[in-house]
């Protein structure tokens, strides 16, 4: 296997993402063994004790087990895991971790913006957005439901066709004239209504994130506004702190 290039700070980072890559390239499966500390430092090249703080993020993130005097193995109950300083759609995610992703019931409807909207995304009062709603499946399991409301300048309702893969994040990265810059995220805890539990196979009344988020481009203009709803037992957000 080729030996990554470690060049930025902290190392134990980056070990940690190269190891979900080697986990996905070898598709180890829960209760695969991974290879010795030694030979994961020696392949990095970085010490036994940076590698430690990788394998031990990977521990809180439930994706691995370390077993006394045995090993270290894949867990049995595996998760989708994201740092929150990293901007990435739910679906590059889960391509990251190996895991295949399902979209069902698209909606895309023109709607006018009303004044929280416009206010948030630095529009006119009842200027045209694209809304776009789905549910994202792993597994066959739902794991989020999502909405994203668009100006429509930049995102017609016509340009989401059959080719849409459902994520409105990619869709804009890839369109020339914008330049998806940063995201202002918030994150609470909220009860399932009637509506969302239906959406995600839960309980009225089950816990779910919300996490809102702003998209902004090069410039610090607004450009989309999300409300994604999770299922908190398929998701683990963590917070690098430097």
């Amino acid at each position: 296997m080729h030996t990554p290039k470690l060049n930025r700070q902290p190392l134990y980072t980056q070990a940690h993402d190269w190891l979900l890559d080697l986990i996905r390239e070898k598709e180890l499966q829960p209760g695969d063994q991974l290879p010795s500390e030694a030979q994961l430092a020696g392949q990095l090249g970085i010490s036994r004790t940076t590698l430690r703080e990788a394998l031990h993020l990977l521990v809180e993130e439930g994706v691995i087990v370390r077993r006394q005097g045995i090993g270290t193995f894949i867990a049995a109950d595996s998760h989708l895991e994201s740092g929150l300083e990293r901007l990435e759609s739910v679906l590059a995610l889960a391509a990251r971790q190996g895991m295949e992703t399902k979209v069902e019931a698209l909606s895309v409807e023109p709607i006018k913006a009303d004044s929280a909207l416009s206010e948030r995304l630095k529009i006119d009062l009842g200027d045209p957005l694209t809304r776009i709603c789905r549910t994202v499946l792993v597994k066959d399991r739902p794991v989020a439901y999502m909405e994203d409301l668009v100006p429509a300048c930049h995102l017609p309702p016509q340009n989401l066709d059959d080719t849409f893969a459902g994520s409105v994040l990619d869709l804009l990265r890839r369109q020339n004239n914008l330049c998806v810059q940063e995201a202002l995220a918030d994150i609470t805890a909220i009860s399932a209504d009637s509506s969302l539990a239906r959406r995600l196979s839960v309980s009225t009344g089950a816990a779910l994130l919300l996490l809102e988020e702003t998209l902004f481009d090069s410039d610090g203009t607004p450009i989309g506004f999300s409300r994604n709803h999770f299922v908190p037992d398929q998701f683990r957000f963590h917070v690098i702190r430097r």
